[in-house]
């Protein structure tokens, strides 16, 4: 990988803010009693779902920026970044993700983008329950695999 350093530096400090961002709204939803939820915690649940994905999107946006530079389709562009966190483009750069991450950062986009574009609808709790528990069973393919970029730029 190929990456002049100060740009190393950085990148990698704005992934470890990202993944801190999402280990705090992770113990924010942990309190939460997601078999007993209220109006009001749906709601914060559903921000919470939100907001991982901005943390991620943040991340995916930064590395394609130092690393490829653009998206060719722009009425497509979430998805097309989230696509490239899967390739593999040496000598540029190793994926970013693995590939058992891409059912939930796909299913998150996609919550993501209805929660921001809906407005006045009423969240369906087993669905914002049921991504939860697919981010707690394999977001940790996520994290890690951010974290392992950062290691890789050598300077995390």
């Amino acid at each position: 990988m190929r990456i002049d350093p100060p740009a190393g530096v950085t990148l990698a400090a704005v992934i470890r803010s990202d993944l801190q961002s999402i280990e705090r709204i992770e113990i924010h939803v942990n309190q939460l009693n997601l078999n007993n939820i209220s109006r009001v915690e749906l709601d914060s649940l559903g921000y919470s779902l939100h907001n991982i994905y901005n943390a991620l999107e943040n991340s995916f946006k930064q590395i394609s920026l130092v690393f490829e530079n653009h998206v060719r389709d722009q009425t497509r562009w979430h998805r097309e970044l989230l696509e490239k966190m899967f390739l593999d483009l040496d000598p540029l750069r190793p994926p970013v993700l693995p590939a058992e991450a891409r059912s939930v950062t796909s299913d998150l986009l996609g919550f993501r983008h209805l929660f921001r574009h809906a407005y006045e609808f009423k969240l369906d709790q087993a669905k914002a329950v049921a991504l939860w528990e697919l981010w707690q069973r394999d977001g940790g393919y996520v994290k890690q695999g951010l974290y392992d970029f950062a290691q890789a730029l050598g300077i995390a």
